[in-house]
Formats: C-alpha cells, sequence, structure tokens
C-alpha cells in the first residue's frame, strides 16, 4: 500500500493473506503437456487457457471461450484422460442409487486401488429428481449391472474391459422364469415400472419406497395404480415372500426383489413361498465388453463431427467424449447459472470437443447437477473447477479418476496468480478480471505449491496439506523484480516471470499493460445494514484500449471518512468496508496508478412495501406438476391473495405460484423480504423467486408452513447477489416424494428491508 501522501480521513488497515486460485491465462490454448500426439486441443475459438499437469496422463486445460459473435464468454473446463496409462475410472455413487450424494462426498469416500489416489471426479448422468433419485441411464460398477436405461437415455458412456472407452448404444434385457412359465424381465432398478411388466430391484437400489415406482400421476392422493399389483422377495432363486404392496427399507445383498404392474403382477401374486425362480438378465453395448457403464442423453459428437441438437438453452454442461482409437477421454465441464455466464448451448459443447479430438461425445447432466472437480498441482485433494450456480447438487451417481501416488519428495513448483477470478457461488468476493495482466508499476502476488513426480502433494506434511512455499518465493525477470510473493511490472509488454523456493522452480507468463486511465470498482456502491455488517468490493483498472486487470489493495491509496467507517485490504484482492456508525452515507475513494474512483456507500436500512394485493385480480397462478388458483381475499389489514394447490397429482417436486401482472423491480440493494402468510399446516415450503441484476435466478428458501393462522416470514438475500433485484414470483414447495396433500394459503402483503440511498457522486 502506499503512503506517498496524507490521509486526512484516517487509517486504513490492510492485511495481506495469499490465498490460491484456478486461473485463466490470456494465452492460445494449447494441448496439455504430454498428451498424445493424435489428440488435437481446442484451440479454435479459445483465447486463453491455463494448464494442469494433474497427474501422470491427467491434464486440465481450462479457459474462457467467446460467445457467438464475440458476445457473452463461456468459461471451459477439459479434463484429458490418457487411458493407456496408469489411470482409473471408476463409478461410484452415494452408498445407493437412492441416496445421493455431492459428487465431492462422493470423491472423498471413494476407494482407489492400494498406491492410488482420486485425482478427479465428474457428476454421472440424468436421474429421476425430486422422487426416486435413481439414475435414468444405464449403469454397470465392475461388470456388475445397476440399472437399465430408460426411454430417451438409450446411448451411455463406455469403459471396455480392454481399457478402452466409447460412446455405445446400450439395452438391457431379461428373463424371469417362473414355474408356470417365462416373463420378460422390462427393467432394473428402475424410477418406474411399465404397465403390465415386470422390474428387478437389488441391494444397490437403496431403502428409498418401492411404491413409488409403480405410481400413476394423476390418481388421487397419492394412491398406487388401481391396476394390480404385486412384489415377491427371492433369496438364493425361491419366494421367500409374496404381497401385494411395494416394500421399502434396505434388500439385502443375497436378497432379490420382483415389483409388477397389471397382468405381470396377476402372474408373479400367484407365486407361493417356496417357488423356485430364475432370474437372467444383461446389459449389452453395441460390440463392446463393458466393465463400466454411465448412461447420459444426447449424443453430441459422432464421427468426429458435432451432431446437431434442438437445444437453444444456455445452462452450465458436462459432457464426454473419446478418441478415435478410445485411449483417450474428455471430460468438458462448462460453466453457467452465475453473474458472469448463463452457460452454453449443446451444440456450443458439441463444437468443442469435436475441436479438442473427441469423434464421439455424450451430454451428462448439466444445470445444477454440473461438477467437475481436479486436483490442483501438489493438491491433497480435488476442488470444485466449475460453477454451475448455487451449493453443490445431491446427484446419485459420478465417475472418479484415480492414478498413482508419488513419493511426496518435491520436485516442481506450481507458480500462479493467487486472486481467485471465479469465486464460489455466494461468495462475498465478487468476480475479478484476469490475474494474469498486472499494469506497469503495480503488483501481482503469486503463490505457489510444491508437488512430487506425480503432482501430488509433497513435502514434510504430506499427504494431509499441500507445501505451500508461497512465503518462501524468490522471483526474477527480464524486466520488473520481485518484492517477496509479488511480482514488481516493469514495462508493458508480455513477460515471464521465474519463481523459486527451496530449491525447485517455475514460470508462470504474465502481461504487463500500460498504467490505467480508469477504475472500476465492483460492486460499485455498497449498502450496509448496520455497524455489525461489513460489505467488501474489488478494484478493475482500464487501459485507454478497455483492456482490464485486477488492482490488488497493496498497489491503492484509500481515503474514507473514519466516523463513518474504516476500510481493510484483504489477500484474496478484496477491499473490506467496516461500518464505525449505526447509519450514515459516504464513499470510499481509492487512487491506483495515478487515476481515482469513488464508491458510494450507506450504513442503515428502510422498510418499504413491495406488494399491497390491491392489484390482486392480475396476479396469475402457476403449478409444477400440480394444480394452482388464485383469487383476491381480505387480508388481516388490507387486500390479501389467496393461492389453492394441489399436490396430489405427482411425486415429484411440486410447485404452486403466484406471478405478479409484471416482475416487481427494486432500486435498492434488498437485505431481506418479509412476506404475510396465513398457513394451512400442510407443510409446504414458502420460496420467494427472485433474479439479481446480472440475470442469475435466486430461490430464497422460507419455513415448510406447518401453522395454521397469520404469520410474517422473513427471508434472507443471501451474499453473492447482484443488486438490484427483481422479484418474479412467490411460491410453495413440495419436494418430498411421501407427501401428497391439498390446501390454500393466504399472502398478506410483501415487504423489502433495504439500504438507504447510497451516497450521491454528483
Amino acid at each position: 500500500m502506499s503512503l506517498s501522501r496524507p490521509r486526512p480521513s484516517g487509517p486504513v488497515h490492510f492485511a495481506a493473506v495469499p490465498m490460491a486460485a484456478v486461473l485463466i491465462a490470456p494465452l492460445a490454448l494449447l494441448a496439455p503437456p504430454q498428451a498424445k500426439a493424435d489428440v488435437v486441443a481446442p484451440s479454435a475459438g479459445i483465447v486463453g487457457a491455463v494448464e494442469e499437469r494433474v497427474a501422470t496422463g491427467v491434464d486440465l486445460v481450462s479457459g474462457p471461450v467467446p460467445g457467438p459473435g464475440g458476445g457473452e464468454a463461456q468459461f471451459v473446463g477439459l479434463l484429458t484422460v490418457d487411458l493407456t496409462e496408469e489411470v482409473g475410472v471408476e463409478h461410484v455413487d452415494g452408498g445407493a442409487l437412492t441416496s445421493p450424494a455431492t459428487v465431492e462426498d462422493m470423491a472423498a469416500a471413494a476407494e482407489p486401488p492400494e498406491g492410488s489416489t482420486v485425482v478427479a471426479a465428474v457428476n454421472g448422468g440424468f436421474f429421476d429428481i425430486g422422487a426416486t433419485q435413481v439414475p435414468l441411464g444405464a449403469g454397470m460398477r465392475d461388470g456388475r449391472v445397476l440399472t437399465s436405461p430408460e426411454a430417451g437415455f438409450a446411448h451411455a458412456v463406455v469403459i471396455d474391459a480392454d481399457g478402452t472407452g466409447g460412446v455405445r448404444r446400450v439395452a438391457f434385457e431379461g428373463t424371469v422364469s417362473l414355474p408356470t412359465g417365462d416373463l420378460d424381465l422390462d427393467v432394473l432398478n428402475a424410477s418406474t415400472v411399465p404397465e403390465d411388466g415386470v422390474g428387478l430391484y437389488t441391494s444397490d437400489w437403496g431403502d428409498h419406497p418401492r411404491a413409488h415406482v409403480v405410481y400413476a400421476p394423476g390418481t388421487s392422493s397419492g394412491d398406487t395404480d388401481p391396476a394390480p399389483v404385486a412384489e415377491v422377495v427371492l433369496s438364493e432363486g425361491t419366494v421367500e415372500h409374496v404381497g401385494d404392496t411395494p416394500g421399502s427399507g434396505p434388500i439385502d445383498e443375497d436378497d432379490q426383489v420382483l415389483v409388477a404392474r397389471g397382468s405381470a403382477a396377476e402372474r408373479i401374486a400367484a407365486l407361493s413361498e417356496g417357488d423356485p425362480v430364475d432370474l437372467e438378465h444383461a446389459l449389452t453395448a453395441e460390440d463392446a465388453e463393458p466393465r463400466l457403464v454411465l448412461g447420459g442423453r444426447h449424443v453430441l459428437v459422432r464421427d468426429g463431427e458435432p451432431v446437431p441438437v434442438d437445444d437453444r438453452s444456455r445452462a452450465p454442461r458436462t459432457a464426454i467424449g473419446f478418441s478415435e482409437d478410445g485411449d483417450v477421454m474428455h471430460v468438458v465441464s462448462t460453466d453457467g447459472r452465475n453473474p458472469v455466464t448463463a452457460g452454453s448451448t449443446l451444440t456450443e459443447v458439441a463444437e468443442l470437443l469435436a475441436s479438442a479430438g473427441a469423434t464421439e461425445a455424450l451430454e451428462l447432466d448439466g444445470g445444477g447437477s454440473s461438477t467437475l472437480l481436479v486436483r490442483e498441482p501438489g493438491g491433497v485433494r480435488p476442488v470444485l473447477r466449475n460453477r454451475a450456480g448455487d451449493h453443490l447438487r445431491r446427484v446419485p451417481d459420478a465417475l472418479v479418476i484415480t492414478a498413482p501416488e508419488g513419493s511426496a519428495r518435491t520436485t516442481g513448483l506450481w507458480l500462479r496468480p493467487a486472486l481467485e477470478p471465479r469465486p464460489v457461488y455466494g461468495s462475498a468476493t465478487p468476480a475479478q478480471e484476469d490475474p494474469r495482466r498486472v499494469f506497469t508499476g503495480m503488483r501481482r502476488t503469486l503463490a505457489a505449491t510444491g508437488h512430487d513426480e506425480a503432482f501430488g502433494p509433497s513435502g514434510p506434511r504430506a499427504p494431509d496439506a499441500p507445501d505451500d512455499r508461497t512465503d518462501e518465493l524468490s522471483l526474477s525477470a527480464p524486466t520488473g523484480g520481485g518484492d517477496g510473493p509479488r511480482f514488481v511490472a516493469g514495462p508493458p509488454g508480455p513477460v515471464t516471470v521465474t519463481g523459486r523456493a527451496g530449491g525447485v522452480g517455475s514460470t508462470v507468463d504474465l502481461e504487463v499493460l500500460p498504467a490505467p486511465a480508469a477504475l472500476h470498482a465492483v460492486p460499485g456502491r455498497l449498502g450496509l445494514a448496520s455497524s455489525e455488517d461489513t460489505a467488501f468490493f474489488v478494484l478493475t483498472g482500464v487501459t485507454e484500449e478497455g483492456t482490464r486487470a485486477p488492482v490488488e489493495p497493496v498497489d491503492t491509496d484509500v481515503e474514507v471518512d473514519p466516523e463513518l467507517a474504516e476500510v481493510v485490504a484483504r489477500g484474496d484482492g478484496r477491499f473490506e468496508v467496516r461500518p464505525r456508525a449505526e447509519e450514515g452515507n459516504g464513499a470510499v475513494t481509492v487512487t491506483a496508478g495515478g487515476v481515482s474512483t469513488e464508491v458510494p456507500f450507506s450504513i442503515g436500512t428502510r422498510t418499504a412495501p413491495v406488494v399491497t394485493f390491491d392489484d390482486a385480480r392480475e396476479w396469475t397462478a402457476r403449478s409444477a406438476r400440480g394444480t394452482a388458483e388464485t383469487r383476491p381475499v381480505d387480508g388481516s389489514d388490507g387486500p390479501g391473495l389467496a393461492l389453492t394447490y394441489d399436490f396430489t397429482r405427482d411425486i415429484r417436486i411440486r410447485t404452486a405460484s403466484v406471478h405478479p401482472p409484471a416482475p416487481i423491480a427494486l432500486d435498492h440493494q434488498a437485505f431481506a423480504f418479509t412476506v404475510g402468510v396465513r398457513g394451512d399446516g400442510n407443510g409446504a415450503r414458502l420460496m420467494l423467486g427472485l433474479t439479481d441484476g446480472s440475470g442469475v435466478g435466486h430461490a430464497l428458501k422460507g419455513p415448510a408452513i406447518d401453522w395454521r393462522g397469520g404469520r410474517e416470514v422473513r427471508l434472507e438475500v443471501p451474499d453473492g447477489v447482484v443488486h438490484p433485484v427483481t422479484v418474479s414470483r412467490v411460491y410453495l414447495l413440495e419436494d418430498d416424494p411421501s407427501r401428497a396433500y391439498s390446501g390454500e394459503v393466504v399472502l398478506d402483503g410483501l415487504t423489502v428491508e433495504t439500504a438507504t440511498r447510497p451516497h450521491s457522486l454528483g
């Protein structure tokens, strides 16, 4: 931090703490180091990348991809796995097919082969979300069939017995041999048993109620299909139990359960205890001998060419492709549903995979399910690399990639900028510009981690902690110089910085920019609810040509009224504003590189009405997998809005919502909303739908409405929301498949706790 001029407004306290990051570099995307010669990296269209050697045969290339016509950039992670090396690809789940877990938890619980460790993990295929949770595609682990494919999921990622991979059409077939003759076995551990069909359920299924697999949407009160239903429990090929109601709870490893509907149920129900029943089934994958199968949906690449897909929506995406010989696996994950990018289309993902050298590729689950974990060089475990919205979604299955452990002796150094340009959802750190750019005369803090010959953790605390050598760094460069772990930039132009620590070294390429012509803070103004609150901003410099780069607090001069607030520097590039007054308006003045900017802030809140329901007749009702109606009623102190709903028609996630005549845009930062609710005691969860200033949707979660009579419900706006926000709907949510009911709640106004008007700049 510069102390070159006095600060009459009071001191600013800075404490630097370096942080590791996944970074974007302004480089042409190159093939991963030591990749197979026939692998073509996706250089077309990708303008920046970071290359990381994760393990021998496993490489990550990540960077931004401009949108069509130079539009909104997308962030892509491409994991390349050389299957001819000593790497493993394993199918994992959350303990059972109907017991979802985060990919992070599954990777942590995975048991790799002796002498190996998990270096990466990726989410699996689509699943019966909100109901049984079971995968909808085919599944196989170590040659054991887990699930049969459902309609629309006929293709799968397949790893053959010889270790090569590909995308194959899969099919399930089976036979149930009864004393009275044979029956077709239609499905295995599936979300639904077809009409007049038979399904087999094993210990892989879990303890989810099997009554849900014979549920017929549209029946009342969650009843099962009025057509005959039967369940038979088999033990060592012999009937142990016959019943007319499917059971629940775990299935013993030595038992098998047949669930049947319609005419098949009549034949199953005729069995008696002790009858012999023989089962045969197989999962075929064209001409392959599958060892691992993971089902997906759309084929994205075939014969090296993108396959047209009728889907123009933008979302986080996950897909897997293979080289022509099946020796190289490409895993792609794209960001989405965050302030930086809405996501990618399937067509864009297909083009990326084809340019990466995939001759065939398959779409896996995307949206909130999209998860890519990859170990950093020298890291102790895989960490999240993509940004797909809010919290990590629990999914039923995933793939983990394993590689041999190393010696833990430090043989190399991973050197990179310490700033994290892509914070996780909900972080108080705003997204930042490319940290591999730095302005002349300014500093860029670097971080360094030691790694062994297998690119795994090294040093005295391995494998439990990384070998952080940031404090030991000695930096040098053809131009510029070093100040401990900070590189001090010289004249504009590209520069390679060399860092050494503890006898090992590495380099990082930076771009030195001319002095900034302007500074911008993100966000541009701050609201603090009280003296107990804090707020953060980051600083971006912009050259005359429009090139942008982050400015670290160490290079700034900061002024603020000491009676209103103090500003504290954080090592991750943030400026933290801490109020010293209960209320008031002010501004933080920040100067760097000869230019300045002001960040207005306000302290304190006010409560304002958002909705009074004077226009209740113009509100509309909608429902997902249920029914919903709305009408004006009398509230506790003025007009109200009744929402009548029916959640008995399906067992999956159901919603009933009310929508204003037009979305309600706010012009101030919102801290919390309060909704008046006259409850019906049924337990549906109250939710508030918002769209933030960057176009990202947010669902504010309230309590389950388990009360009768009036109550006010407060819903806080989480961190990471870009203000101002727009209110799009108020709704009820039911995500428990065992609950079916109907009812009515009354909404009695909506108010917002908002910031007072920030200080005006002019």
